[in-house]
């Protein structure tokens, strides 16, 4: 999703916003003009501090929580922070190094079981949720795809790849269709899945889909559980750990953005879905707020490092976290664990 870009920041005030973003992580809680005064040497006044942090309340990169709180960083200052992070090295994760080296050794030969470790050791390594996705082996692609009517209520999905298979599904929509949503909604398959790779099948998002059939007035369980379908000849695993880090982190206690993030977390197409452009970069990504695809995870971070095979069918170590997360042990975990376990595939 697209945002506004937050307007360019002087030096000092970059240094200001640098060091609310570092202990706002550090403290979990807003931060005020007299605690950077107290903990930096940034040379000016507690009025002057306040003076900058108000412009940046202003210009989008913190907010007050509370009349007499202290600021709290936006995902734009998180964003400046990243960027801040990428200009630098990471740390070589000792930790990390030890722990998952030994659990290489141990499970060389049984990568299945490696990548359910590797979830696991992720998770505990960040105190975050951890997702790690498998490479996708198939290659094969739609070749036709379209739905015909059964009934007024029942549709009957078709689909043939280059390989030469064919399947057919039955579709249950919950009230009648015309046989005008019916060709609409043949014609949006084809565009969206004809030609596209069955491992690549995460790129076509439940928006898209959406979209592709906006003015057709069909339901959204009709198209979830026609995605559901199509997807099932996805051959990649999911392997999540670590969800009950989730009730550690302050940002979560809200209940409805606790719904999302567990309903998202349980639904392998939305992690799938999220974690596709990770897969096709080859570098690691820093998606945060709603740069994240997937709304269930809009309030949240994901970092996520692609391994062991090229471009879309590529698979994915990630970890899932609030916005005021510890950026520099996530990716630098991520970064490290993803090309350990690429090189442990490979010699598979």
């Amino acid at each position: 999703m697209l945002h506004s870009p937050a307007p360019p920041l002087s030096a000092r005030q970059r240094e200001v916003l640098l060091a609310v973003v570092n202990e706002n992580i550090a403290t979990r809680a807003p931060v005020g003009s007299k605690h950077l005064k107290h903990e930096y040497s940034f040379g000016i006044s507690s009025a002057t501090i306040r003076n900058e942090m108000a412009y940046l309340e202003e210009a989008g990169y913190l907010y007050q929580p509370h009349t007499s709180a202290g600021r709290v960083p936006t995902p734009e200052a998180y964003r400046l922070y990243v960027k801040q992070i990428r200009n630098e090295a990471l740390p070589q994760h000792e930790k990390a190094s030890r722990i998952y080296e030994s659990e290489c050794r141990r499970l060389k030969g049984r990568p299945r079981m490696l990548m359910r470790t590797t979830s696991r050791s992720v998770a505990a390594l960040t105190g975050c949720p951890s997702v790690v996705m498998s490479p996708s082996d198939i290659v094969e692609r739609f070749e036709d795809i379209g739905v015909s009517p059964i009934s007024s209520n029942n549709l009957l999905l078709s689909y043939k790849t280059d390989t030469g298979k064919e399947v057919q599904k039955l579709l249950r929509s919950p009230e009648p269709l015309t046989a005008a949503q019916i060709a609409k909604l043949s014609r949006a398959l084809r565009k969206l899945y004809r030609g596209r790779a069955i491992g690549e099948l995460g790129t076509v998002t439940g928006s898209d889909l959406a979209a592709a059939v906006a003015d057709c007035n069909l339901s959204d369980s009709l198209l979830q559980e026609l995605r559901q379908v199509v997807e099932a000849e996805e051959d990649r695993e999911i392997y999540v750990d670590g969800t009950s880090y989730i009730l550690d982190q302050p940002e979560f206690q809200r209940p409805s953005y606790l719904r999302e993030l567990i309903e998202t977390l349980d639904q392998h197409a939305l992690l799938r879905e999220a974690l596709l452009p990770a897969a096709g970069a080859w570098e690691l990504t820093v998606a945060i707020g709603d740069e994240n695809r997937v709304k269930g995870i809009r309030h949240c971070t994901l970092i996520a490092h692609s391994y062991a095979a090229t471009g879309p069918r590529a698979g994915t170590v990630a970890v899932l976290g609030p916005m005021c997360m510890d950026y520099i042990n996530a990716m630098s975990v991520v970064s490290f664990v993803a090309e350990r376990l690429g090189e442990a595939i490979a010699e598979e």
